[in-house]
């Protein structure tokens, strides 16, 4: 009797063994890989549904690019991402047919990099001499610097610049054109220039009179045809800037080796 109870409370013991080995050996790891799955699935679902979100915004942005197309068409031939000056002589050409001048000459510069613009400093007014015979007044006493900031020599408006235009991705040229034309119509194709397709800035205008003895011929005519012009024909030289946007350099030009001499 004693002997199997013995045997029977080491039965039960070993099979209370096989299985504490069995489940530390095989389920608790199989478990442990459940779990882990389980938390990537959700990981994964989570990045899903915040890429969902990404996706749909991408949709309607997307849905709208015509119209940013048509908004970046305009300012991509105000300022090319190259110079493009084939394009900007047809224009001129145009401009000048419509303004009724002739275009006898045109210099480009080479483009140059883009300077910071800087603010000017800011001048102090020349204090004014005392009338003869006058007491001299009391100097005014200091003041806070801080509570009178300076103000620019540009009429109080300190000069816009933008941080993302910078010496690497902006380029300017120099321009000089030269034209015939009477006084109006040289006025004509100089604001035609100043607003065109084209961006240009206007730095100079010079005029001389190309035939003074014109004016006094049209003059006599009277009213045979359109009024002309009483100031004659004029050789106008128009000197101004148009901008380019120069593209990032490649890794691969970039590393290029300098050639040999």
């Amino acid at each position: 009797m004693d002997k199997n109870r013995l045997w029977v409370i080491g039965s039960v013991l070993l099979m209370g063994a096989i299985l504490a080995f069995g489940f530390l050996l095989g389920i608790q790891p199989q478990l442990k890989v459940a779990s882990t799955a389980n938390a990537e699935r959700l990981s994964v679902e989570a990045s899903n549904r915040a890429q969902s979100v990404v996706l749909a915004r991408l949709k309607d942005d997307f849905a709208g690019i015509d119209k940013v197309r048509a908004e970046l068409a305009p300012l991509n031939l105000s300022v090319p991402d190259g110079t493009e000056m084939p394009a900007f002589v047809d224009q001129l050409s145009s401009l000048a047919v419509q303004s009724q001048v002739s275009i006898t000459g045109m210099v480009v510069a080479d483009a140059v990099a883009y300077a910071p613009v800087v603010a000017p400093a800011a001048i102090a007014p020349a204090a004014e001499a005392p009338a003869a015979g006058a007491a001299a007044s009391p100097a005014p006493a200091p003041t806070d610097a801080a509570a009178a900031p300076a103000v620019p020599a540009t009429g109080g408006i300190p000069p816009v610049a933008d941080p993302r235009i910078t010496a690497g991705n902006f380029a300017s040229l120099a321009l000089q054109i030269t034209i015939k034309g009477d006084y109006d119509r040289v006025l004509d194709f100089v604001s035609g220039l100043q607003t065109g397709p084209r961006l240009f800035l206007l730095s100079g205008l010079t005029t001389t009179e190309a035939d003074p003895l014109a004016a006094v011929a049209s003059t006599e005519k009277g009213s045979a045809g359109a009024a002309p012009s009483a100031r004659g024909i004029l050789n106008a030289t128009i000197s101004g800037l148009v901008y380019v946007l120069v593209p990032p350099a490649t890794p691969a030009s970039a590393s290029a080796p300098a050639p040999a001499k």
